[in-house]
């Protein structure tokens, strides 16, 4: 893990789970600056992401998304990434190899909860929210523990805790972040 920028953090995990909300609040108490990929995408395709998706596809989508990806790498910044940043191979190799990768876990229902009122996610705009976040959960989960350097729940827990998590668990690595 000696090679690994030390200046740069992922957030994974899926949809709901947090990424954004902890990453920008992460990003304030280590004075880092803080990238949202989906942000990133929409300015990088100047189109919202449910409009790329309708136009052209999720694989458009998804090609997109690495460019992206690898236009953060200019930063030392929190990243938080999209829930499905880790199913191409050269997306989870870029996000082990750039940094230190860390996974918000919530399960399907917490996810549910957090994402009843939110219209603005193509992947899950269907008649069944629940099962179709169980069957991406199912594929996605064993990508997010193969990239992970450390896993935080956020289930349970508030933006806060789940912070002082992370800080704690950055200085038991002696992870070099001013914290």
């Amino acid at each position: 893990m000696s090679q690994k920028n030390q200046q740069r953090i992922f957030l994974v995990g899926p949809m709901g789970a947090g990424k954004s909300t902890i990453g920008k609040s992460l990003a304030l108490v280590t004075q880092k600056a803080f990238l949202d990929i989906d942000e990133e995408i929409v300015r990088f395709a100047k189109r919202s992401i449910p409009t790329i998706f309708q136009e052209d596809g999720e694989s458009v989508f998804r090609q997109i998304e690495t460019q992206v990806l690898k236009n953060c790498l200019k930063y030392d910044a929190i990243i938080a990434t999209g829930g499905g940043i880790i199913g191409k191979d050269e997306n989870r190799a870029i996000l082990k190899e750039n940094g230190l990768v860390i996974y918000l876990h919530a399960s399907v229902e917490t996810q549910y909860l957090r994402t009843l009122k939110d219209n603005g996610r193509p992947m899950i705009a269907v008649e069944d929210r629940r099962a179709k976040l169980n069957e991406i959960f199912k594929v996605r989960y064993p990508l997010y523990k193969e990239v992970a350097d450390l896993e935080i729940d956020t289930n349970t827990h508030t933006v806060h805790e789940c912070v002082e998590q992370i800080k704690a668990k950055l200085k038991e690595m002696s992870w070099n972040l001013s914290l």
